[in-house]
């Protein structure tokens, strides 16, 4: 027999060398492809399941804009106390006015340029269609601070946003270029409406950029000059120093540092506070030097801004460590497999060596074995996790992040499975090649049973088994808190009934209409659902229940005095009549808001009983009175009922304080969010709701139309995701810590079948020999579970911020992981177990 090696130099590392450890290998996987198909599959689930939550991590949290030199922008933070209208569209950066903004802009030597945007959904209505698509309202630098060209046409330039209401001109993003119209390059050119407005489509955003918002997909850039004409519902903000609603970003010029652009910025920044302070009414001096204290953050820009990065980045990083830890024990598994399959070739690796081969050369090809492995894992792995990838997209309830994101491997992709592939196959094949080339020759060519039992390679095995145990643990124990966190966020009443309860939205504003004709086909859609058969009441709300947005406003409490530093912002929602019935919130005193409140006569209001405990104690709130603004002239506001309390932006939420005002008589209201309870079933009535819109008006979209089950389920799908996916990541590390467990118990059985046929010979009864058996299993698994419990706290406490009304230390979590591990590695032993108690001692005294 050709044992290729021996004619070849010991240390020959030349490509051929190397090609013939290749074709060696191969020719080994032919002979065994039950082992290779085993390993590769094995490392295709551990491979796959790093790489599909890498790719999601990728394009969420760590992938740069795709813009010139990304490095170079830096996003402009502006905590700190504020007055007067806000509206911020990121947890983690503080918008501001549009006066701030010119004058950083302007003054700012050490920023390149400044760009401002507001992103907002619009209709957008060509060739007799009207549909809803996302808009961004961006300043005129907004494309070439970013470094960007058009793919057809132009983009805009700061000429295109001088003047108020003068430039009704429009960029459309690329995917709507292409979804929309086509991919048509003879659309630049044409008058499309935006929000009632006709406007002139002047170019196409590049393929590839879909805006600074990551997650989002922008379809019309729309210039800031024409707020007004884009959303009047808000007034003119353009000017309005009380007004802040812009995100900004900056470019650092050539050669200024992060430290001197902050430096110089802030600088500016305390000249517009000068200015902007002059603006303040009725402001106490200590409030004035908060104000003029504050600071401006610069930070890294690259990766743009996200919401939904806000929400997803830390259960994305949890589930790339969790996934990381399967990888570690599919390692461990293909470890011990490629030990046990060294025994079995210890004579033919003893034989290389006494013919010349040197110990090097075959670790070498125990390591091209390795990383072949490797490699066909990474390859399956890719499948896996793109399937794994669009299942997780296709469940994101949100529209835009499931078309810009995707689970197709890119060149980051691939190269992050490829590094993995490397490090997978060096891992797990370096030792067994050291363990296997450290033969004794003479006992080995002997084929001396005892120079492999009980060796130093098993008692490695035995070590390996154990880690796979700690780490299954681990997993079992994370995701039996993520999943006791969702069962508390599932077991919360929402103060409402939420069962055969519709919600969906429409929004007249954005189809030009003014404060008159919005309310007029407001009230006629609502006549038109009561009337639609199979509804028991129905009723809307500006702001959506469950979606995470609230409206929040300062006020000012007759009677009440009001203490500085004092949160007096209370959540508001304007609402039609019927609001309290519809969503089943029971009113507790006084009155429902009526069809009389209308904008000509009396403010009314209705609060919830927080609202009403917190500023009148055990008084009658009825006909109690407050206004708007913690200073200002009189109470206009009479409270003329009490709701009991529920949540409302969230179902994580405490009650906070809440007003309920007629939408008929707040003209900034220009979108309804409809609830309608219905007595039939979900499936047949969603068609039912859009056609009685468009009795009303063909033309106005419904967006977002879903049972509030279903509004409540996406409100939580990050946590669901991370229980779910915690779950199978925990199930599949312990199946494999079990099949780790099983191969080591098979094997040490195979190899005392002699010493057990020995043991029944001289009396010993099956149990006897099923115990000695799981008496080895108990003590490996007790091994593992006292590394892995004090490692599952250590979990629970680095995760105890993404749980719920749970601790790290929860005693059911952890006594049910364990015994699910217990009982998964008894049962992996039990099967070597039996086999051992059934030896025949003949057969077995027999046994080489």
């Amino acid at each position: 027999m050709s044992l290729g090696l021996a004619r070849v130099s010991p240390n020959d590392w030349t490509v051929s060398g190397i090609g013939q450890d290749l074709k060696l290998a191969l020719r080994l996987f032919r002979k065994s492809p039950g082992f290779a198909a085993i390993v590769v599959l094995t490392l295709a689930l551990g491979s796959g399941a790093n790489t599909a939550i890498f790719t999601l991590l990728d394009q969420l949290v760590l992938r740069p804009l795709p813009v010139e030199r990304p490095d170079r922008l830096v996003l402009l933070h502006a905590p700190g106390e504020s007055v007067g209208w806000s509206l911020s569209q990121s947890d983690t950066t503080k918008p501001v006015s549009q006066p701030v903004f010119e004058g950083l802009r302007d003054r700012t030597q050490a920023f390149q340029g400044v760009l401002a945007h507001f992103w907002t959904d619009v209709h957008l209505s060509a060739s007799g269609q009207t549909d809803s698509v996302s808009g961004d309202m961006v300043s005129g630098g907004f494309f070439q601070v970013l470094g960007l060209r058009a793919a057809y046409g132009r983009l805009f330039t700061p000429d295109d946003d001088r003047v108020r209401g003068g430039h009704p001109v429009v960029v459309l993003g690329h995917r709507l270029f292409e979804r929309r119209f086509g991919g048509d390059p003879s659309v630049v050119g044409r008058t499309v409406s935006v929000n009632g407005q006709p406007m002139t489509v002047v170019g196409v955003a590049p393929r590839g950029f879909d805006g600074v918002e990551v997650g989002g997909a922008i379809d019309v850039y729309v210039p800031l000059a024409m707020q007004n004409q884009i959303v009047p519902a808000w007034g003119n903000r353009l000017g309005d120093w009380r007004s802040r609603w812009l995100i900004c970003m900056a470019r650092l010029r050539d050669g200024v540092s992060l430290d001197e652009a902050r430096a110089q910025a802030n600088v500016v920044y305390a000249q517009l506070l000068q200015e902007d302070v002059q603006h303040l009414t009725a402001k106490p001096e200590s409030y004035r030097a908060r104000f003029l204290a504050k600071k401006l953050e610069l930070r890294a820009g690259a990766r743009g801004t996200s919401g939904l990065r806000d929400q997803s980045g830390t259960p994305l990083v949890v589930l790339m460590g969790m996934v990381g830890l399967v990888l570690l024990i599919a390692c461990a598994n293909v470890a011990g497999l490629l030990l046990t399959r060294a025994a079995a070739r210890r004579k033919e690796l003893a034989l290389r060596l006494a013919l010349g081969a040197g110990r090097a050369r075959l670790v070498r090809l125990h390591l091209v074995e390795s990383l072949l492995l490797a490699l066909a894992g990474g390859l399956v792995g890719l499948q896996l996790a793109y399937w794994v990838g669009e299942a997780l997209i296709r469940a994101l309830p949100y529209t835009d992040a499931a078309r810009t994101l995707s689970a197709a491997p890119d060149a980051r992709v691939g190269l992050f499975t490829l590094g993995l592939a490397v490090l997978t196959g060096v891992g797990f094949g370096l030792v067994p090649g050291l363990r296997a080339t450290q033969a004794d020759l003479t006992p080995a060519l002997k084929s001396e049973a005892a120079a492999v039992v009980g060796g130093g390679g098993f008692r490695l095995r035995k070590g390996l088994v154990v880690a796979q145990v700690a780490l299954s643990l681990l997993l079992l124990i994370g995701a039996g808190l993520f999943t006791r966190s969702l069962m508390n966020l599932r077991a919360l009443d929402p103060g409402f009934k939420p069962d055969r309860l519709f919600a969906f939205d429409i929004d007249p504003a954005r189809s030009g209409q003014d404060f008159t004709q919005r309310v007029s086909t407001l009230r006629r859609i609502q006549e038109e659902l009561f009337a639609e058969p199979g509804v028991a009441s129905a009723s809307a709300a500006a702001v959506t229940l469950m979606s995470g947005n609230n409206w929040s406003s300062s006020v000012r409490v007759e009677g009440y005095e009001s203490k500085e530093g004092e949160d007096m912002n209370p959540q508001f929602n304007y609402v039609a009549p019927g609001f309290f019935e519809t969503l089943g919130f029971p009113l507790v005193a006084g009155r429902d808001l009526a069809e009389t409140d209308v904008l000509e006569g009396p403010q009314v209001a209705v609060v919830n009983e927080v609202f009403a405990k917190y500023f009148f104690k055990d008084q009658n709130p009825i006909g109690r009175r407050f206004g708007i603004g913690r200073r200002g002239e009189g109470y206009p506001f009479e409270i003329v009922g009490v709701v009991r309390d529920g949540k409302a932006a969230s179902i994580r939420e405490e009650p906070q304080r809440f007003v309920y005002a007629p939408y008929t008589q707040e003209k900034a209201v220009g979108s309804l969010t409809y609830y309608v309870r219905s007595t039939v079933e979900p499936d047949s009535f969603a068609p039912r709701l859009r056609a009685a819109v468009a009795r009303v008006d063909s033309t106005l979209p419904v967006t977002d139309l879903k049972t509030m089950k279903t509004q409540i389920s996406d409100s939580l799908f990050f946590e669901r995701m991370v229980a779910v996916l915690s779950a199978a990541f925990g199930l599949l590390a312990t199946v494999l810590a079990a099949i780790g467990l099983y191969g080591v118990m098979s094997y040490a059985v195979s190899q005392r079948t002699r010493e057990i046929g020995l043991r029944v010979a001289l009396g010993a009864d099956q149990r006897s020999v099923l115990m000695l058996v799981l008496r080895e299993v108990a003590i490996l698994a007790g091994i593992g579970i006292a590394i892995g419990l004090p490692g599952g706290y250590g979990l629970g406490k680095l995760i105890e911020s993404q749980l719920f009304n749970l601790k790290a230390r929860d005693p059911l979590t952890f006594l049910v992981a364990t015994a699910a591990l217990v009982t998964t590695a008894l049962v992996a032993g039990l099967i070597p177990a039996v086999r051992a108690a059934r030896v025949d001692p003949m057969t077995a005294l027999r046994y080489e």
